[in-house]
């Protein structure tokens, strides 16, 4: 007798349940009334939310409450298709500023004199402002924000602090504060959380948790003379200097942040991770290299000052192909399903030296802080193997230092390829020209390539194209578990697992490698016939000027060029893929009542500071409340 899928016990369910991620569950919903109804069990979902998504801010909610798993897992499956799919929910201008930082949720903005914090993915009715006159003046010896010419630049924000960089040019000067922007502090604590002069900001960078503040600089000497990485540590709470001397990064090569080295805090750590070799003793060294590996340490906050250990991680085999440079792009992101820090890597790469290229972006975890100590090894290849048998080699001689490892091979999971090469047809590729894209970017959480990109149109009667910002998303989906075709071997059976070198032959296979993957097509939004209005408010005037964009899982905030706003003022616009972010005055797209785009948009936002007894930090309502430029997408 054949049984169904609704037959199956609830027990054998509910161990099941664990091993879904929330397209699995929701689309098993989907098969019968029967299991629909038996998956809006929270206990199912609940099992669900554990094995994969407990470290989204979703299953974090559910998981603190003991309640609403399910819809978590249905708003969490929301989010997802609508990046995979680029069709976001709404989009709005939140805002004018003259330069912005987004992470965590929040929306943090140079208004004239103050700096703004919106919490939008709480769509918050409310912003915390800092007056940056009043806060200079208090905190930084001799400041005099009205006679002296200052430079503003936001640097990190985490955990309701945000640190930023105050450059008084006149004095040649240049302060690094951390300021809590929180409605409200921690108990004892001030809103000052540091206050620091620094002798060079050259390469600045400063991450941090809600523990520790890491800043580093590229200004480190060394013996055979190139610059190198140096890194301080600052506990939040007290402000004290955790490090004696900075620390310093030796031989870790490597100098632009976000294209060849990166930076991230993991529980209380610094991670540094580069993509290039590290530094030869004689400066006009060559070496012959097949293979290439990431180099990364871990800073901890003590004081112990010594040298930082390097650690080593395959990367990929040079026969891979050449890279484009231009297009790379290195950052260090959390999985949501284990937490595990993962080195996320864009290349550009001639498939194998052919005239074909395309985007791939790599996955590789880092172990912890705890598993460092124990000494687990984590991709670290230590087994001897000889240099290849091929011309190359005969260039050898007893001072050359080659890098050299058998090629590895990947799980699907862990890398994505833009197009699949002999099967997407180049004319519908929609290929990037990289001056017009002004955000690339992967959702880990979505499998997509998210870009932004200037797509020029005509307008009638002009003979030049209004500036056009579109996104540009190429997403992937997991194929079923049966090869129907027989692309791998007898139709109709299950695709096999992969074993990667590493692997013997009495090894259980690795977990995940019976994976296999399809691509969705490429997907451009707003379509060609959008409403004039929309297009609009994505780019307001003809010349979008310079765009700066940034994303998470489920927004994206750039800054863009609008007419009628005064010199270094942009209008901030937010493309939001979750549902449930429903910013107050939005009005539906297409509405013939809407306010047009008027005089109203370049009102003052701060007022200037003339009164010393004004306070530091104040709240007021968001300012998207008195712009009312916004449009619910469906």
């Amino acid at each position: 007798m054949a049984r169904n899928l609704d037959c199956i016990p609830y027990d054998v369910f509910y161990q099941v349940a664990f091993t879904l991620d929330c397209h699995d569950f929701v689309h098993l919903s989907r098969v019968n009334r029967k299991l629909h109804d038996l998956m809006q069990n929270e206990s199912l979902a609940r099992k669900t939310v554990e094995g994969h998504l407990l470290y989204t801010k979703e299953g974090q909610e559910a998981n603190k409450d003991k309640v609403g798993y399910r819809k978590a897992l249905g708003r969490l499956y929301d989010i997802k298709e609508a990046v995979a799919t680029a069709n976001p929910y709404s989009a709005a201008i939140i805002g004018y500023g003259s330069a912005f930082l987004y992470s965590g949720g929040v929306l943090c903005y140079v208004a004239n004199n103050g700096i703004r914090a919106l919490d939008v993915h709480g769509a918050s009715q409310l912003e915390q402002v800092l007056n940056l006159h009043v806060v200079m003046s208090r905190v930084i010896p001799g400041c005099n924000p009205t006679n002296d010419a200052t430079q503003i630049s936001l640097m990190n924000y985490s955990h309701g602090v945000l640190a930023f960089l105050v450059e008084i040019i006149n004095r040649q000067e240049a302060w690094l504060l951390a300021i809590d922007m929180r409605r409200e502090t921690e108990c004892g604590m001030g809103r000052l959380r540091l206050c620091k002069q620094l002798a060079n900001q050259h390469r600045l960078f400063v991450r941090h948790n809600q523990s520790y503040l890491y800043y580093g600089t590229h200004t480190g000497a060394s013996y055979h003379g190139h610059t190198q990485w140096v890194v301080n540590c600052v506990e939040l709470a007290t402000g004290k200097q955790m490090n004696k001397e900075p620390v310093q990064l030796h031989e870790f090569a490597g100098n632009e942040v976000g294209q060849t080295v990166c930076f991230g805090v993991h529980r209380d750590h610094l991670y540094a991770v580069t993509s290039q070799r590290g530094f030869e003793t004689e400066y006009f060294e060559e070496n012959v290299d097949w293979t290439s590996f990431y180099i990364w340490a871990c800073v901890g906050p003590t004081a112990n000052t010594k040298r930082v250990k390097l650690h080593r991680t395959w990367r990929r085999h040079h026969h891979e192909g050449p890279i484009h440079d231009s297009w790379t792009d290195i950052s260090l992101q959390h999985d949501e399903a284990t937490q595990q820090l993962v080195i996320l890597e864009c290349r550009r790469e001639w498939h194998k030296g052919g005239s074909d290229h395309f985007r791939t972006y790599y996955t590789q975890t880092l172990p912890s802080p705890a598993e460092i100590i124990q000494g687990k090894p984590h991709g670290e290849h230590t087994r001897p193997t000889s240099v290849p048998d091929e011309p190359l080699t005969k260039t050898l001689d007893p001072s050359s230092k080659p890098n050299y490892e058998r090629p590895r091979k990947r799980l699907r999971r862990h890398y994505h390829t833009e197009y699949s090469l002999g099967q997407d047809d180049p004319q519908h590729r929609q290929e990037l020209i990289f001056s017009r894209t002004k955000l690339r970017t992967y959702n880990l959480s979505a499998s997509a390539f998210v870009d932004l990109i200037n797509d020029p149109c005509a307008t009638p009667g002009s003979a030049i194209p209004h500036n056009r910002l579109r996104l540009r998303v190429v997403s992937r989906k997991r194929k079923g578990p049966i090869d129907e075709l027989g692309h791998e071997g007898p139709a109709g059976l299950l695709y096999r697992p992969e074993m990667t070198d590493e692997d013997h032959e009495d090894d259980p296979p690795p977990g995940c490698s019976e994976e296999r993957f399809t691509s969705r097509g490429v997907r451009l939004w707003p379509p060609d016939n959008a409403p004039a209005e929309l297009s609009q408010l994505l780019c307001p005037s003809k010349r979008s000027g310079n765009v700066k964009a940034t994303a998470d899982d489920r927004t994206i905030i750039y800054t863009v060029d609008q007419e009628d706003l005064r010199s270094g003022m942009q209008a901030i616009v937010l493309i939001t893929f979750d549902p449930a972010l429903r910013l107050h005055g939005l009005q539906p797209l297409g509405r013939p009542d809407m306010p047009e785009i008027g005089p109203r948009m370049s009102l003052p936002l701060v007022s200037p500071t003339t009164n010393r007894r004004e306070p530091s930090f104040q709240e007021e309502h968001a300012m998207y409340l008195d712009i009312q430029r916004g449009y619910w997408l469906r």
